[in-house]
């Protein structure tokens, strides 16, 4: 397949995915795309500063602050301070906020499985292999970008 047709095919699988994936989530538990990234992220990582949640989801500090402010305030996160560095923020997720993240991966497994009932049995394995195959090449390219955006680069 031509490069500019594959681009072209993922950005587009990948555009209709993530709408589907809000629409599902605000539907269903009242929750915004951002939030349920603050949660999916914290219930993979653990305990997190605000500034490595904030990094590693790739959005604006004072957005993913004013996101986690209002998920503390609905009690699905905890708030401490740092322990060597009372400027920092460690978050994390409340029992509360396990259990909504947990309903949120049942709504969004839910969906996929919706998706993958389309697709003829007969070739469903291959979509999940290739699934696989993708999310390992999208895993390198990160650490490749990782690596290139801090300057970790190896000298030529």
């Amino acid at each position: 397949m031509d490069t500019r047709v594959a681009g072209a095919l993922l950005r587009e699988v990948a555009r209709l995915h993530a709408q589907m994936q809000r629409e599902q989530v605000a539907c269903c538990q009242g929750t915004t795309s951002t939030q349920c990234q603050i949660l999916t992220e914290l219930s993979r990582s653990g305990p997190i500063t605000l500034a490595e949640l904030g990094r590693r989801l790739g959005l604006d500090k004072g957005w993913v602050s004013r996101a986690v402010e209002t998920l503390a305030q609905e009690g699905l996160l905890t708030k401490q301070p740092g322990m060597t560095d009372h400027r920092t923020i460690t978050i994390a997720l409340s029992r509360a906020g396990e259990i909504r993240c947990q309903q949120l991966n049942d709504t969004l497994n839910a969906h996929a499985e919706r998706v993958m009932g389309r697709i003829p049995p007969e070739q469903r394995q291959s979509i999940s292999a290739s699934l696989e195959l993708l999310h390992q090449a999208l895993q390198a390219e990160a650490v490749e970008t990782a690596k290139i955006n801090t300057c970790e680069e190896e000298p030529v």
